[in-house]
């Protein structure tokens, strides 16, 4: 259950990919947000993508149909800002401090890079 991970050096700011995330969850639905998330995070975790420009986010966000003017237009309207801001106050009250981060309803957060086999343990380990 290895994974190639090579986390970057420096965090940057992901507030479009989550906006875009939003989108794409609009638009296609929660299981593509969830497959769209899972692709910024092998972009930055894998390939040291910064996912704070738009030439990182926009070709994952066309993957999924949502041509580039939408996209954009999005952005710039800041359309999804409110429901980002949402999930970042539930992550907050969460205990989810930084990236990579996992949480469950009724169950205390998993945050940061472990080995797969301490993710499997903790997840094995929690109680709601």
């Amino acid at each position: 259950m290895e994974l190639p991970i090579d986390p970057p050096k420096r965090n940057v700011n992901s507030r479009l990919a989550l906006e875009t995330a939003e989108l794409v969850r609009a638009k296609k639905g929660d299981h593509a947000a969830g497959v769209f998330h899972h692709e910024v995070s092998r972009a930055f975790f894998t390939r040291h993508a910064d996912i704070s420009k738009t030439k990182i986010i926009m070709p994952i966000a066309q993957s999924f149909g949502i041509a580039a003017p939408e996209v954009e237009a999005a952005w710039n309207e800041h359309r999804f800002s409110p429901a980002v801001d949402m999930f970042m106050e539930q992550g907050y009250m969460a205990g989810v401090t930084g990236v990579p981060a996992m949480a469950w309803p009724n169950a205390r957060a998993i945050i940061g890079m472990m080995p797969a086999a301490d993710l499997v343990r903790l997840l094995r380990s929690e109680t709601p």
